[in-house]
C-alpha cells in the first residue's frame, strides 16, 4: 500500500490519540536492526553481556536521572532487544525517552565501532519502531515483570532467537487475556 507520495504506508502502532506523556506503566521492548545478536549471547539460562550490552545496560540505567519523573524498576539486555517496565510519573513522553535511549546507544555503539572493534551494524543499529504496552492492572505488571526476569532462561524459545517471526502477536495476545 503506498500514500499519495508514492512511498510505502506505514502501520502505525501506536495508541491513537494516547498520550504517551500519561502517568502509567509501559512495557516496552526495542530491538536490533535486522535482529542481529550484537549485545552478548545467552549461555545456560543467563545472559552474559558483551562490552555493546554493557553499555546498552548502562544508559538503561541512566534513563532515570536523565528522565527523573520516569524509573526503571525492571529490564533485561538480550542478544538482539531489550525488554523494560518504565513507569512514568508524568512530564516526559515514553516515546521521546525511547527516542533518546535508541539515540544515544547508537551513538555510543558507533564509538565502540570505531574505537573498539565492535561489530558494525548496516545502516541503523535498532529497528525502526518500538514495540509499547500500557500496563492496566497489577496482574498485568507482575506477569511482564516475570516475563522481563526469565527471558534470559526462554532465550531458546524465544521467536527474537534467530529468523522466527515477531513475539509480539503472542505476547500481546497474552498480556490483554490478563487485562
Amino acid at each position: 500500500m503506498e500514500n499519495n507520495t508514492g512511498s510505502p504506508c506505514r502501520k502505525n502502532i501506536r495508541l491513537c490519540g494516547y498520550d504517551y506523556s500519561t502517568p502509567a506503566n509501559y512495557f516496552v521492548t526495542i530491538v536490533i536492526q535486522n535482529r542481529k545478536c550484537l549485545l552478548g549471547d545467552v549461555c545456560n539460562g543467563k545472559m552474559i553481556l558483551n562490552d555493546a550490552g554493557m553499555m546498552v545496560l548502562d544508559t538503561t540505567r541512566e534513563i532515570g536521572r536523565r528522565f527523573p519523573s520516569t524509573a526503571i524498576p525492571h529490564y533485561v539486555v538480550m542478544p538482539n532487544h531489550v525488554h523494560l517496565i518504565i513507569q512514568n510519573n508524568g512530564g516526559h513522553n515514553i516515546i521521546d525517552v525511547m527516542r533518546w535511549f535508541k539515540s544515544i546507544t547508537t551513538n555510543k555503539y558507533i564509538h565502540g565501532v570505531k574505537e573498539k572493534g565492535w561489530i558494525a551494524f548496516e545502516d541503523k543499529l535498532w529497528q525502526r519502531n518500538i514495540y509499547d504496552h500500557i500496563i492496566r492492572n497489577q496482574r498485568s505488571y507482575d506477569y511482564i515483570a516475570n516475563y522481563i526476569f526469565l527471558n534470559p532462561q526462554r532465550w531458546v524459545y524465544d521467536r527474537l532467537n534467530g529468523d522466527c517471526v515477531d513475539e509480539f502477536d503472542d505476547m500481546g495476545a497474552e498480556i490483554k487475556m490478563l487485562e
